[in-house]
């Protein structure tokens, strides 16, 4: 399967969040802080065609990608972020794109 070509304005909202950061994890964890003062949670979105609310992005347990803690029928789920289809603002779909794009390329 053929990578998607990379948008040259997502790659500059990449450079800003990782601006100063060394190394991968600590990428990572600059896509955290930008969900946590940038996005709009929570947010709806769709799970294997389920409706979920996305309440909160992080890292967590030393896995390199962001986990989402999601709410469904009244329970609460931790996911992949890269798993949702977000329905949100388009502030926070633009981070979601440029996550993406910099999960795809790291």
């Amino acid at each position: 399967m053929a990578r998607q070509r990379r948008d040259p304005e997502l790659d500059e909202l990449i450079a800003e969040i990782t601006v100063d950061c060394y190394d991968v994890d600590e990428e990572l964890t600059g896509f955290e802080c930008a969900f946590d003062e940038q996005a709009a949670l929570p947010c709806s979105g769709t799970v294997i065609g389920e409706d979920v609310q996305v309440l909160s992005v992080a890292t967590q347990n030393g896995r390199r990608e962001l986990i989402a803690t999601c709410e469904h029928r009244g329970r609460r789920y931790q996911m992949a972020l890269l798993d949702i289809d977000l329905q949100a603002d388009r502030a926070t779909e633009r981070l979601l794109a440029a996550y993406r794009q910099w999960a795809a390329y790291r």
